[in-house]
């Protein structure tokens, strides 16, 4: 929380480390964390930045905007609680201190104005200055309200003279969002968000409307309200003072999936508990799947008017299913192959029938040009999520089909409403349909007589093309489960999933069902799933459970965003206004799709041009991410949820525009025809199945077999063999392979920056391994890039392998090795079984095996050998290392190389959530759930002088940086242990420049330098620095002109800050040089720039304020007395011949490392203080003796 700063004990820092003491009272200190919040008076002196008439009165706002979200977050960062949107963090504050009605009025009426900032509400400039003093009261206000420092008096003068009189508008009716205060059985009493004003809910059987008279029971809400919790009320009247919404929606910020709603409505309960349960099971791998799937394809076949034969139909399937269909165990002889082929040519004869032939003969004009395949939808109206199969929109015709390939409902042969060419809808299918249909109701806002046909397809069936009408008491059911499934969801990630180990079939079968169904299916397959947990042991048990809860927190937190992180989760895509959706770089907007791609499966990529040309590098979008798509009209604001939103990859990003690549492939380019002055919007995806996939990877480490698990949690030593030699000779590498070789169970690699872990490290065990007979092996790594690397180093060598995964995520070198491609050719099942089975090597990311983990019942990998694994959690790896096949361990050993002291993996939870509080996880090193299993098994193998070698080998000679630049790095963060290998390049001496330029003179001189910045006398936003933007721009062009006609794009000049704004205002100020080949310089986050490396690296720190040294070093930890910073750490590293260092000495002072590295740079003489204007010009000449610098006067 804000703080006075008046009990705060200062400290500081010597050249030999870190010294903690006590400093005598008024001197500067040293923070004894690598960083500290905002004081008052920090707050106050930045918004008096926006009483300057110098600005124009939006950037004056903006100013505002910035410190009223900063005193929020920073407050609300020290609570446990979980909040979603700035309306819930404000309205706890305001409760919090008790600020009273009128100031509270006041803070709303700020936020809501903060929030339309951007967007097609925005005030105008008149109302903008009219209203200024009440925004500046209201921050003012909210600073003093918290911390009681006192109001400097500049401030105060500013403040209104009466309080604004336009303040309340009427809300509207259709949707309010409110903040839960207090209820009985019949009324709820909530404060709704646009004027904090009190409403009273009725949700007993007075309100005809909610209930629809009687058919619905709301009476579940009282058991799951909370004070605090939100709500959605929708479509409200107002009766006798009391609202009386159609619908009420708990927690909508939390989607949940339409498909898990339905699932829940099994036979043996109607329940939530159902979904967790799901979640443990191992990926479905049956005929029935395989079947459903092929339905689909079949289905979008029909839509495009493809005539394909049935064989080539089953091959182009078989082709991007190999791994699955091998594995499956309905596919296993040719009887059962032929059974399928049969049931596949009689439902693909359907679909012909009902889609192709029936649907188009009972709509009129029907043209499938309009249909759009696998639409997504979010709703935050409803809270939902979902995907349909089929949408047609033409002329105010609205048409949904959802396919099914399975049986209908069980009807009794003796029953007279008994067909077996006509089935009877199930339950769940219904529930499904229903939610869609609420969606185009509400959300859509559709009328019924819009609403042509809502149908299910039952593919198996000749009449299966079955309308649905309206069914109000089943829709009041899923909404139901739909709110019991967010709470469930919201308590488990709190509370955790303890109820598990004495969970059983008889307590889920809540319907009391029994018969052959429950007893010789449904229950022993609840006791398979539930009986590891039960017999697991106390630690084991412990393990599963916590993960198990990390887990349900990060989906959580993905979803309704993060404290940790601004504009986090997937709810800031209605939450955040377009004015911070830009600042983040988080939306790409006005673009016009063109470029159609179009094949067998339609329409698969597109080119979603700019309006104008621009540089990408402001937005936080990457080759490889997965996005949504979707249109809006001109002169309105974007927004998701507002239609229906086609998912694709991005391929490509240019000035020009983004290439996209459709996940799923539409019938003609009309679907994206939406009108004229009809605009389109980009924003990032994020799929839930990826972490359903942990859960039950999760599941699958409670049943592996007891070695494996006592071995993952530490309980016992890994097995080793000394008698074991060496095939190959691998020169200064031998010792490493060797020991690794001699540990047949497990062996981790410390491989800091530089030092070839994957080059040397990866490629000669993987070598040494080929070298043994029928051996196998498993190449993983987290992100696709890593991967790639890998597979560019054993296309080096000349080592055959396969890849798994998408074509979509990997790079265009390495598609030919993909297996999709691979089995492109093959004529049967035995020709794609004979490649597998014969490859040795095998690559993919972690997401991939996750996914797809059917290689593991058709290989049996020697070694599995995971580059990057700090990057690595627990959950994404744990699943991996204990699959079996035929009851033994999929891997026999595991290497895992990484480096803890670079970037982890991104986490969404704070240090505080992922705090782990058992003893017994205590015991195994398990202390944090962010850490990786990598560096939870480091731990363990530490001794006094270091680690175990029988286990533990670090890698210590580094080829990339010159020794110079090394030098800090290796003294800060090893312990003196990283040295040169020496190459050429590492050891060479200074060639002086010729050049009468100061910062030429600077890079030929000093292999590492830091150079000290101003701050900006004024700026709109911390995040941009436009005085070390012009410093940088300087340096990147004296890079440039020594580099000469060496200079290569990709390996010469790089520039790390940590903010995406600051990138643009630095690709700007290099544009001013007029040198087209800088523009596309690599200009990038540290995150982003792990891996890489230039010649020329610069670093800008970028900040302003002390309060943003927190995000600057949030990545630092204390070793054995050292503080490692992480980010700095990988930022310094990824120079080779020369690191130039550029920000305010002042504020890095205050923190210990970055002071430790401005004393060394003093010590060497390359610590650089020039006036900003002589700097850039280059106007300044270095002092040999001491490394300072003076200005020089140019002469006439």
């Amino acid at each position: 929380m804000l703080s006075n700063g008046r009990n705060r004990v200062p400290i500081a820092a010597t050249s030999n480390g870190i010294d903690i003491h006590m400093m005598e009272h008024g001197q500067s200190y040293v923070s004894r964390y690598p960083y500290e919040e905002c004081q008052p008076s920090q707050f106050y002196v930045r918004l008096e930045d926006c009483l300057s008439e110098d600005l124009e009165i939006r950037e004056r706002v903006l100013i505002v905007n910035e410190v009223f979200r900063q005193v929020i977050e920073q407050y609300v960062s020290h609570t446990p609680i979980t909040f979603t949107g700035l309306f819930s963090k404000l309205d706890y504050i305001i409760k919090q201190r008790g600020i009273p009605a009128e100031q509270a009025s006041l803070l709303h009426f700020t936020r809501k104005a903060m929030r339309s900032m951007g967007s097609e509400h925005e005030p105008s400039s008149t109302l903008l200055r009219k209203h200024l003093p009440q925004y500046v009261q209201a921050t003012t206000m909210l600073i003093f309200s918290i911390s009681g420092a006192a109001i400097p008096a500049r401030l105060q003068a500013f403040f209104p003279r009466k309080a604004p009189t336009d303040r309340w508008k009427a809300y509207d009716l259709n949707l309010i969002r409110c903040i839960v205060r207090k209820w009985d059985g019949h009324i709820i009493e909530a404060e709704e968000e646009q004027h904090a004003q009190l409403l009273k809910i009725c949700y007993d059987e007075r309100n005809t409307f909610l209930t629809r008279n009687g058919e619905g029971d709301w009476s579940y809400l009282q058991q799951i309200l909370s004070p605090g919790a939100q709500v959605h009320l929708v479509r409200v009247r107002m009766q006798d003072g009391l609202c009386m919404p159609e619908l009420i929606i708990y927690e909508p910020d939390y989607l949940v999936n339409v498909t898990t709603v339905a699932s829940c409505f099994e036979t043996y309960a109607e329940s939530p508990f159902v979904s967790i349960i799901n979640r443990l099971k191992p990926q479905a791998n049956t005929e029935h799947i395989h079947l459903g799937n092929l339905t689909g394809q079949f289905l979008d076949d029909t839509v495009h008017d493809r005539d394909i034969p049935f064989a080539q139909s089953m091959t182009r399937y078989f082709q991007m299913n190999a791994l699955e269909m091998l594995a499956c165990e309905g596919f296993q002889s040719q009887q059962q192959a032929e059974a399928f082929y049969e049931k596949a040519r009689a439902q693909r004869a359907n679909i012909r029938k009902l889609i192709g032939q029936d649907l188009r003969q009972s709509i009129a004009r029907y043209d499938s040009a309009h249909v759009t395949l696998e639409p997504t939808f979010f709703s935050d109206m409803l809270g939902i999520q979902g995907r349909l199969d089929f949408l047609y929109r033409h002329k105010k015709q609205t048409i949904i089909i959802e396919q099914k390939s399975g049986k209908g409902d069980f009807v009794p042969p003796s029953s007279p409403s008994y067909d077996p060419e006509v089935p009877k809808p199930q339950e769940k299918h219904l529930v499904q349909l229903l939610l869609y249909r609420a969606l185009l109701t509400y959300e859509f806002n559709l009328h019924s007589e819009e609403l042509s046909h809502i149908m299910l397809l039952y593919s198996r069936y000749q009449q299966g093309l079955v309308s649905v009408g309206q069914m109000p008491a089943l829709m009041l059911r899923a909404i139901r489960m739909r709110n019991l499934l967010a709470w469930c969801e919201i308590h488990h990630a709190q509370e955790g999933y303890a109820f598990l180990s004495t969970l059983s079939p008889e307590k889920l079968n809540r319907k009391q069902v029994g018969g052959i169904l429950w007893n010789i299916y449904v229950r022993p397959e609840l006791e398979r799933l539930l009986l590891p947990i039960h017999q697991a042991s106390p630690l084991e048990r412990a393990y599963f459970l916590r993960f198990m809860q990390f887990l349900a927190q990060e989906r959580l937190l993905s979803k309704v965003g993060s404290k940790t992180k601004e504009d986090a989760g997937f709810a800031s895509k209605w939450l955040s206004s377009l004015e911070e959706k830009r600042a983040a770089g988080n939306i790409y907007e006005g673009l016009i799709l063109d470029d159609f791609q179009q094949d067998d499966d339609g329409v698969t990529g597109l080119m979603a041009r700019f309006p104008q040309q621009q540089s990408a590098d402001t937005s936080n979008f990457r080759r490889g991410d997965i996005v949504l798509l979707y249109p809006y009209k001109e002169h309105t604001e974007p927004r998701v949820c507002a239609q229906m939103v086609i998912r694709g990859s991005i391929e490509d990003i240019s000035t020009e525009g983004i290439r996209l690549t459709l996940r799923n492939g539409q019938t003609d380019p009309k679907v994206f025809a939406k009108g004229s002055h009809t605009y389109w919007a980009i924003e990032h995806d994020l799929y839930d199945s990826s972490i359903d996939n942990l859960y039950s990877g999760l599941h699958r480490f409670l049943c592996a077999p007891q070695e494996r698990r006592s071995l993952l949690l530490s309980e016992r030593e890994p097995v080793t063999d000394n008698s074991i030699s060496l095939r190959g000779d691998y020169g200064a590498f031998n010792n490493l392979v060797i020991r690794c070789k001699q540990a047949r169970e497990l062996f981790l690699i410390i491989g800091p920056p530089g030092t070839g872990k994957t080059s040397f490290g990866m490629l000669n065990l993987v070598k040494e391994q080929l070298l043994e007979e029928d051996t196998h092996i498993l190449l993983i790594s987290y992100t696709n890039r890593a991967v790639d690397e890998m597979c560019g180093k054993l296309q080096e060598e000349g080592i055959s392998f396969l890849r798994i995964g998408s074509p979509l995520s990997c790079s265009p070198l390495h598609r030919e090795q993909l297996l999709s491609n691979k089995v492109a050719e093959c004529k049967n099942a035995q020709q794609v079984r004979k490649i597998i089975m014969e490859s040795r090597l095998f690559c993919g990311t972690t997401a991939a095996l996750n996914s797809a983990p059917w290689l593991f019942a058709l290989k049996h990998f020697h070694l599995a050998i995971v580059d990057e694994a700090s990057q690595i959690l627990e959950p994404h790896i744990i699943g991996l290392l204990s699959m079996q096949k035929q009851g033994r361990c999929s891997i026999d050993k595991v290497v895992l190389i990484g480096d803890h002291k670079q970037l982890p993996a991104v986490v969404q939870q704070s240090a505080e959530e992922a705090q782990v509080r058992d003893e017994l996880l205590h015991a195994i090193g398990l202390t944090d759930c962010r850490l990786s299993l990598f560096e939870r098994l480091l731990s363990r193998f530490r001794t006094p002088d270091g680690y175990d070698s029988r286990y533990v080998y670090m890698l210590t000679r580094q080829g990339r940086m010159h020794q110079e630049i090394a030098s800090f790095p290796s003294q800060a963060f090893y312990a003196h242990k990283l040295l040169p290998v020496p190459l050429p390049h590492q050891t060479a001496g200074i060639t002086a420049s010729s050049s009468p330029n100061g910062i030429a003179q600077m890079l030929s001189t000093y292999r590492m330098a830091f150079v000290s910045s101003e701050p900006p006398s004024l700026s709109i936003s911390p995040k941009t620095n436009a005085i070390e933007a012009r410093m940088i721009a300087a340096i990147v062009y004296q890079a440039y002109l020594l580099c000469g006609e060496k200079f290569d794009v990709e390996q010469s000049i790089g520039v790390i800050v940590p903010y995406r704004n600051q990138i643009s205002a630095i690709r700007n100020a290099i544009d001013q040089y007029g040198i087209s080949p800088l523009h596309n310089i690599s200009i990038d986050t540290v995150e982003r720039f792990q891996g890489s490396q230039r010649d020329y690296i610069i670093y800008g720190f970028t900040i302003q304020h002390l309060w943003q040294l927190t995000f600057l070093s949030n990545n630092t930890f204390l070793e054995e007395g050292a503080w490692i910073d992480r980010k700095l750490n990988v930022a310094m590293t990824r120079a080779r011949l020369q690191l130039t260092l550029v920000g305010n000495p002042d504020l890095l002072s205050h923190n210990v490392i970055f002071q430790q590295l401005m004393h060394y740079t003093r010590s060497q003489g390359s610590f650089l203080r020039v006036d900003t204007e002589q700097f850039c010009k280059g106007e300044f000449t270095l002092s040999q003796n001491t490394g300072q610098s003076s200005a020089t006067t140019p002469t006439d």
